[in-house]
């Protein structure tokens, strides 16, 4: 080897030394930076824990008021809408009040003579014997108001009374002319219960048959109540011809309603089907267990009490067919009611003024729920124009109270429109029949299902698939799962570090014995808590299909009460036809 190689491999050897040296110098710049950051990180570390020690309970508190005044928002808005709903109400009753006062004060001074009159007239002729004994005092009342061409059409027709009782018949009759120009109908009536309240039957028909030329057929008034109430009493005498033509005349009209009116079987046949709908009938029949697991629980019972509805509405019409009417002893008793309840009639204007009062009084006691009092005020006073006979047949036959219309009046309605209302039961039947399902919607503990009641072995097999489904999502959503989980991670994590530890030369024993525990530790409780859950999901699933077995069970009672309430319809069909018709 030369001299000259000899120093260049000097050169290289040196060159390499100092490579090495650099090398290492800058490994341990590498190791400080990274023990420095070790360093750091402990620092950020406890800084944190530091910083989550002061801001945590502070947050809590934050936390705790923004719920709070949440709350208060919440009180402070419900009592808000109180307050107004307060002031509406207040607003309303106010003005119902002040309604009541200014149509009180506007009824006795335009209408007070009106009640007087009523009750001058019902004294005069309730009073009045075969002899006709006239009260002067009474006549002198009468007198000031028709002299005052008053437009009551009582004060005229009582004026012709008190006239003809005292054999001034020029007089009486043009009284009489007046009282049948201010409102035929109700004078016509009235004379015709006069005359029959002193068995003048022969006359009484002359004022029928007047009256029936007077009428329209397309607007008939409430007093043909009163008039049908007189024919059912048997007012009219037993004059069989006489009989026959009321009969005839009210088949007549009758007919004519149907011929005029486009619609008049479904007018009827609506109503009765809004009469079944509206009857308050609920079933007594309950099912705990269907009201747990179906969804369709709701419109069972709904629809098993709309079918229940026709044992109700055929004891109903049992009842109303076998009730008799015990008012009025005798024939003349049932006239002077019925004259009674002509002559209390309200007038045409003073119907109004006393149906803005009621209107308004019904608000008060209301409280302000003008709705309520619109619909009691709708039941009491209620009345459409241009009524047919069919109408008033309509409003007769479905009233429940034999204060507003009479018995007999209430079995004539129902004789005469028996035909139409079973067909609008009948068409309600459809409606309640078009809702029973062959099979129903359940909800099994989430597992949806769609069975009828002999799908018990499908739903059973439907259930267990979904429980098998859920073994796997069930065990991980359990919380000592998670836990126990963790714990297994983290000693599985804790033994990687301790391997990479273990190749950069640092080893602690320790740690690994922690992390081998925490790795036994983890898995077995996971273990353990896994086949807990899988148990108690067993469990569950034994119990929910139990539950769906009762449930399947009601549903199959739930059919065989409906198919019997369904076959009650014929019961009603029956006590309907208990029904008589228009004898003629």
């Amino acid at each position: 080897m030369t001299q000259e190689e000899y120093e260049r491999e000097q050169q290289e050897i040196e060159h390499l030394i100092n490579a090495i040296n650099a090398l290492v110098a800058e490994n341990n710049r590498l190791v400080y930076e990274i023990n420095n950051a070790l360093e750091n990180i402990g620092i950020l570390q406890r800084n944190i824990v530091s910083l989550h020690k002061a801001v945590e309970p502070r947050f809590r508190t934050t936390s705790q008021q923004v719920a709070v005044n949440s709350e208060h928002t919440q009180i402070v808005s419900q009592a808000i809408r109180e307050l107004s709903q307060q002031y509406f109400t207040y607003k309303t009753l106010s003005t119902a009040s002040k309604n009541v006062t200014q149509y009180t004060e506007e009824y006795y001074t335009k209408f007070s003579y009106y009640n007087h009159l009523r009750r001058i007239t019902l004294g005069y002729v309730i009073g009045l014997d075969a002899n006709f004994v006239s009260a002067e005092n009474m006549r002198k009342a009468v007198e000031k108001a028709y002299l005052q061409n008053t437009d009551y059409w009582l004060a005229y027709a009582t004026m012709a009374l008190m006239l003809w009782a005292s054999d001034e018949k020029e007089a009486a009759q043009r009284a009489l002319e007046k009282a049948l120009f201010m409102d035929p109908q109700k004078a016509a009536l009235y004379f015709m219960l006069i005359n029959l309240r002193f068995s003048r039957v022969q006359t009484a028909q002359n004022w029928f048959v007047n009256y029936m030329d007077r009428v329209n057929p397309a607007n008939l008034g409430g007093e043909w109540q009163y008039l049908l109430q007189a024919y059912l009493a048997g007012a009219f005498g037993a004059d069989e011809d006489f009989q026959a033509e009321v009969g005839r005349q009210f088949n007549r009209l009758l007919a004519q309603s149907e011929a005029v009116t486009a619609d008049f079987s479904k007018r009827f046949i609506d109503r009765a089907y809004a009469h079944a709908d509206a009857y308050l009938h609920q079933t007594k029949e309950h099912f705990p267990y269907l009201k747990g697991v179906c969804t369709d629980y709701d419109l069972l019972r709904e629809t098993l009490s709309e079918a229940e509805k026709n044992a109700a509405l055929a004891r109903y019409y049992d009842q109303l067919f076998n009730e008799k009417d015990d008012r009025g002893i005798d024939v003349y008793q049932r006239i002077e009611n019925v004259l009674y309840a002509l002559i209390n009639d309200y007038d045409a204007d003073e119907r109004r003024v006393v149906e803005t009062i009621k209107l308004n009084e019904y608000i008060m006691e209301a409280q302000g729920d003008t709705a309520a009092a619109r619909r009691k005020f709708d039941e009491e006073f209620w009345r459409p124009e241009n009524r047919t006979f069919a109408d008033l047949l309509s409003d007769w036959a479905f009233v429940e109270d034999s204060n507003i219309t009479p018995l007999t009046v209430r079995h004539f309605a129902v004789s005469c429109m028996k035909k139409w209302m079973y067909r609008g039961y009948e068409k309600y039947a459809e409606m309640y029949r078009a809702k029973v399902k062959p099979a129903y919607n359940f909800d099994v503990d989430g597992c949806q299902l769609t069975c009828s009641e002999d799908d018990y072995a499908v739903g059973k097999d439907r259930i267990g698939q979904y429980y098998q489904k859920r073994r796997l999502k069930t065990v991980l959503a359990d919380k000592m799962v998670k836990i126990y989980g963790m714990i297994g991670l983290a000693g599985i994590l804790l033994l990687l570090i301790m391997g990479v530890q273990l190749v950069n030369g640092s080893f602690s024993p320790v740690a690994l014995t922690v992390g081998i525990l925490l790795v036994l530790l983890g898995v077995f409780m996971f273990w353990r808590q896994t086949v807990s859950v899988l148990e108690e999901l067993k469990e569950r699933q034994r119990l929910n299909v139990q539950r769906f077995q009762h449930a399947i069970e009601e549903l199959g009672q739930w059919r065989s009460l409906f198919e019997a309430a369904d076959a009650g319809h014929t019961d009603l069909q029956a006590a309907l036809s208990q029904f008589g018709g228009i004898a003629e």
